[in-house]
């Protein structure tokens, strides 16, 4: 058979084939659609507050997430509120005041408080003007507690994992000039992790209502202090006395040791200019008593029959002066020169 001829039953061979695997699959295969949970989008691993963010827009608020205070317009509407999970202590003086400004014009301030404090006794600016202290009770509470806000019923119920107390309160809702300032010691309940569980949701909704009109700031990344502003804040007298004992360190070792050394001429230098040289070094270590002693010996060698003074030649270890030693020496140099002379 011709390869023409072999040709058409592979293919219908071939058709048959796919169309009968075709007809298997689909009465075997079934198709279905199931939800597979892959994780926070990465918009929502970036801002902690993001399930807040979509509630508040789903109720009809503006909301504006910021990561830092510092991107709040300069003159934020009176109407307006902040909700700040950077806490107290990590605020400037010149951040406190001017959101308590804005406050005291009608502006509700919503803020973290997470540590342990007495008013006037540090740097918590925030703290110090509205006199709140905050203190750290045996156990923490497990279950949720009932938060009442404008006269609701029943009660909300919020758990506040921590066990810092502001006046024996886990939060505190004051009035400050024209507008409001809310200290939370566990704002992490509006995280997105927390803020379905119990009443969450609905607190942060009445919180809000203090304010209703006006658009919501969300400032959603926790700053902590750097190393250098918090020992400037809490050990400036230490720091300062290392500073101090620093700079004393370098100004001593700083110091020039020995005399300064002269530049090298291109000239060679002569005999004498190296026995000057050796000369100086023996005197500034104390080798005067040597240097005398070989100039004795040099005169007697030489000038055997000279009749020097007794307490130039004999031999002696006191200590001498600079002036001491020349005077000798030149006497010495006289010596030697009249032996020539007789010659």
């Amino acid at each position: 058979m011709s390869r023409r001829g072999w040709l058409l039953p592979l293919t219908l061979l071939i058709v048959a084939l796919a169309g009968g695997i075709g007809f298997w699959l689909s009465q075997h295969l079934i198709e279905r659609s199931a939800e597979v949970y892959t994780g926070d989008s990465e918009t929502a691993r970036r801002q902690p507050l993001y399930a807040a963010e979509r509630l508040l827009t789903r109720l009809g608020r503006t909301v504006y997430p910021i990561r830092r205070l510092d991107e709040l317009p300069d003159a934020p509407d009176p109407a307006d509120t902040v909700l700040a999970v950077i806490p107290t202590y990590a605020l400037s003086a010149a951040a406190s005041q001017r959101l308590l400004d804005w406050v005291e014009h009608g502006g509700h301030w919503i803020v973290s408080v997470q540590h342990e404090y007495e008013p006037g006794q540090g740097q918590d600016h925030l703290l110090n003007a509205l006199q709140i202290g905050s203190h750290r009770v045996e156990t923490t509470a497990t279950e949720p507690v009932g938060v009442t806000l404008h006269d609701a019923t029943p009660p909300l119920q919020v758990r506040f994992a921590t066990d810092l107390r502001l006046n024996e309160q886990p939060w505190l809702s004051l009035r400050h000039g024209r507008g409001r300032v809310t200290l939370l010691t566990d704002i992490e309940l509006f995280g997105n992790d927390r803020l379905a569980d119990h009443d969450h949701a609905d607190f942060l909704a009445a919180l809000l209502e203090e304010n209703p009109g006006g658009a919501i700031w969300l400032q959603y990344r926790l700053l902590t202090p750097s190393l250098a502003h918090l020992l400037w804040q809490h050990a400036w007298m230490p720091l300062l006395g290392l500073i101090v004992t620093l700079l004393a360190g370098l100004w001593h070792y700083s110091r020039r040791l020995g005399p300064v050394l002269l530049p090298r001429s291109g000239e060679p230098r002569r005999l004498v200019d190296h026995l000057q040289a050796s000369s100086r070094f023996l005197w500034r270590h104390g080798a005067g008593p040597m240097l005398l002693h070989a100039a004795r010996q040099y005169a007697q060698r030489h000038h055997p029959g000279a009749v020097p003074d007794v307490a130039m030649l004999e031999g002696s270890d006191q200590p001498l002066t600079e002036r001491e030693l020349i005077a000798v020496m030149q006497t010495l140099q006289r010596i030697r020169d009249c032996k020539k002379i007789t010659y």
